[in-house]
């Protein structure tokens, strides 16, 4: 069941942040001290504790244990579009098709609320990640950044949410 975040969920929320950022992206930055000192399941708990707005656009999928999280905001800088910002599946329950179930209701949420595009930035090292959203009509704007204090690429995908638009539709 897909159903929106509460406070009595913030100790799984932060294992799942925290183990599914070490498994993906510590081959990526190579960077032991910061995914096994500073990334820690109690410095992400008290930060959501302390600030649990973080909550608000939060979803969770729940079938009897938290095995998911995605969140977004509607992108300031954009009307009409909303950012994915957060989107983990424990990596324990990864290619069960929960991914896909949470994304789905994220877009039917973002539509829902008048959004037309949802957008999203992704390690460009991170294939596993991108595969995923290609696989699910997300496509490449030609943004990209790098990533704050690294060598490390985002690149940005989007996704059209209007009926029967495809990546090649969008406009820039």
């Amino acid at each position: 069941m897909i159903r929106r975040a509460t406070p009595a969920d913030i100790p799984r929320i932060a294992e799942i942040l925290v183990f599914a950022k070490r498994t993906a992206y510590r081959s990526i930055f190579q960077n032991d001290y910061f995914s096994f000192q500073e990334l820690q399941v109690h410095k992400v708990m008290k930060e959501y504790e302390d600030n649990q707005s973080l909550l608000d656009e939060m979803w969770v999928y729940d079938d009897g244990i938290l095995k998911g999280i995605i969140c977004g905001n509607e992108d300031q800088s954009c009307k009409g579009e909303t950012e994915l910002c957060q989107f983990y599946v424990e990596p324990f329950f990864q290619g069960m098709g929960i991914g896909r179930s949470l994304l789905k209701h994220f877009l039917r949420q973002a539509k829902r609320k008048g959004t037309k595009r949802v957008g999203l930035w992704v390690l460009k090292d991170n294939a596993p990640a991108r595969r995923f959203y290609e696989q699910n009509g997300f496509c490449l704007d030609g943004q990209k950044q790098i990533n704050e204090g690294t060598e490390i690429w985002d690149v940005r995908y989007v996704k059209d949410i209007l009926e029967g638009r495809g990546c090649n539709d969008n406009t820039q």
